[in-house]
């Protein structure tokens, strides 16, 4: 029993979306629902040393239902960034743009003088009491480092109740504190500010708070282009996992939406990666030391084996095993590598130079359909076809061949298997790995589903499956390519994938009834 958020009463009644206020009555519910309906949310927020401030959910959640909705508490350009527009934040044209009056900041015309992202800088520079003129277009400019810090510091005295949100951000100051980051920061952005913009409004400890609010809570948004970072409220209590349990999307504004694309039991902490999930194991954990300062002990990172996917291992070196060598644990990851099967002890120096070479050649190679053919038979003498490097060359890979709808159906009977050979195992793969990978996903069901309609096409009385056993599979995949991208705006890709599966499930759906 609880007591009633209207009258106090003793009731069992709780709300039925977030579990956590109680009324006696319907009455009393639609009387307070104006006031509780900004948090009424089936999570909460609780605190403890490990963890800081992270959510629960406060009742069980269905597959693909969205958790969290907001817009930006603050955006702006990323640290390092050629010149973008100060109001819509899309790139620059040196032959098409315009400058503030006020400030000399540019915009990419008068439509964007008037969006209050901008009015932050403008004032500041209006106080320095000389323009910005910025020359150049295609680098990272160094004038543009400073902006997103400043919109966050002049939150302070323009709108106290963002302000009192944003300050109550994990800044990790502490731990950043003299690490090569924060050196790099005060020096390009901290002593930047004071001087460029001629101020005392803000101390240097202020400014280095902000700039750890923005690098530890910060989101990529991908509405702009370039991306640009955002911070939302919320969203900033997500833990972190390799393997989280909840799903990014943005709409054509920014706002960032957060849902489940499992089902995820009352009780349980909410997560997002905060890097990125189909990298390998070593290339996570870098990344979040250097950009968020700690290692990262989820239940993938723990098993080197990645849930017996073995996505980080090389093969053994010895010709008659078929052994796959991997560290002992996590922290073995630098140290000798181990053969699973024969127990051959590795250098750290060869895994090293095996995976420098063949991302150096990844990084390095134009990604047309020969080139990864001949790359996926190259490096599997050294790597397993599960490994991140092999799977993000077949990626490329499958989206090459038949790459149009009309070049699909003139492809060889090889090509085609060879692209559902690798989708099937590329989706078995992620959703072990990454299920919250909602885009690549979508993508490579998409792309499933279209293969498998072109074989059904195919199909002669000498084949094992029938047309009918084909077109099933291929409903199913389109099917889950419209629940993994079902939240994808039409500004991007998938948005447009989307919309084409929901097409041709429709179009299926009428076949398989007929």
């Amino acid at each position: 029993m609880n007591p009633c958020k209207i009258c106090a009463a003793e009731t069992k009644n709780s709300c039925s979306n977030c579990k956590q206020i109680y009324y006696c009555c319907a009455e009393h519910q639609k009387q307070d629902w104006k006031s509780h309906k900004t948090n009424c949310r089936p999570f909460k927020i609780v605190i403890n040393d490990l963890l800081g401030r992270h959510l629960i959910t406060t009742r069980n959640i269905k597959p693909f239902e969205v958790l969290i909705k907001e817009a930006p508490l603050l955006r702006g350009p990323s640290q390092a960034t050629p010149p973008v527009c100060c109001g819509c934040l899309n790139a620059i044209e040196p032959s098409d743009y315009i400058n503030c009056e006020r400030c000399g900041w540019l915009l990419c015309g008068n439509e964007c003088k008037q969006k209050s992202e901008h009015k932050y800088e403008c004032e500041l520079t209006v106080q320095r009491g000389r323009k910005v003129n910025v020359q150049e277009f295609t680098n990272p400019h160094p004038m543009y480092q400073c902006i997103t810090t400043v919109r966050g510091l002049m939150l302070r005295d323009k709108d106290s109740e963002l302000w009192e949100k944003f300050i109550t951000l994990e800044s990790l100051e502490n731990a950043r504190r003299d690490s090569m980051q924060w050196k790099v920061d005060y020096e390009t952005v901290c002593k930047f500010i004071l001087k460029f913009f001629n101020t005392t409004s803000f101390t240097e400890d202020e400014i280095m708070r902000v700039i750890g609010i923005l690098q530890i809570n910060g989101h990529e948004v991908p509405v702009s282009d370039p991306p640009h970072v955002a911070i939302y409220y919320h969203a900033s209590f997500l833990e972190h996992s390799c393997i989280p349990n909840l799903a990014k999307s943005f709409n054509k504004d920014g706002h960032l939406i957060i849902w489940a694309p499992r089902a995820i039991k009352k009780g349980d902490h909410l997560s997002i990666c905060y890097s990125d999930s189909v990298w390998g194991t070593g290339d996570r954990q870098h990344h979040l030391m250097q950009t968020k300062m700690f290692k990262c002990e989820c239940p993938r990172c723990v098993d080197v084996t990645e849930f017996g996917t073995k996505y980080n291992a090389l093969r053994c070196e010895k010709s008659d095993c078929d052994g796959f060598v991997l560290p002992k644990s996590l922290n073995d990851w630098h140290k000798e590598w181990i053969c699973d099967l024969c127990q051959l002890q590795v250098d750290k120096g060869y895994v090293n130079n095996v995976l420098e070479r063949a991302g150096n050649d990844l990084n390095a190679m134009e990604k047309t359909k020969e080139n990864c053919i001949k790359y996926v038979e190259h490096y599997k003498k050294w790597l397993p076809g599960q490994h991140y490097y092999m799977s993000e060359v077949k990626i490329h890979l499958i989206q090459q061949i038949g790459k149009e709808p009309k070049e699909l159906i003139t492809i060889s009977d090889d090509e085609l298997q060879k692209k559902l050979n690798y989708a099937r195992e590329l989706i078995q793969l992620y959703e072990i790995l990454a299920p919250c990978e909602v885009r690549m996903l979508g993508t490579l069901c998409f792309e499933m589903h279209s293969a498998i309609a072109e074989q059904s096409r195919r199909v002669t009385a000498n084949t094992n499956v029938t047309p009918k056993e084909l077109l099933e599979e291929s409903l199913m995949y389109v099917e889950k390519c419209v629940n993994y991208l079902q939240y994808e705006s039409d500004i991007f890709v998938e948005g447009h994938i989307l919309k084409q599966a929901k097409i041709n499930r429709d179009a299926l759906n009428m076949v398989m009834r007929m």
